[in-house]
């Protein structure tokens, strides 16, 4: 959090990225520091009992949501 928030202060395009149960805290630090506005990509966790096409699924979402948020100025 602390690299993605001096990285995007010092001008560099950021996009932090955080696990689903650390979104809360990632989002309450960036604020704290000045950074509302960090961008953050929260990754799906893996899901017990998932099917191997449910999981290919999410990662091509969570594939594209990534590159949206790196692409976005």
């Amino acid at each position: 959090m602390r690299d993605g928030i001096s990285l995007t202060k010092a001008g560099h395009p950021t996009v932090v990225v955080v696990q689903g149960p650390f979104e809360e805290a990632a989002r309450a630090l960036a604020k704290a520091l000045g950074l509302p506005q960090l961008r953050l990509y929260v990754y799906p966790q893996h899901t017990v009992g998932g099917s191997v096409a449910e999981e290919v699924d999410k990662g091509m979402k969570a594939a594209s949501e990534l590159a949206r948020l790196i692409e976005r100025p």
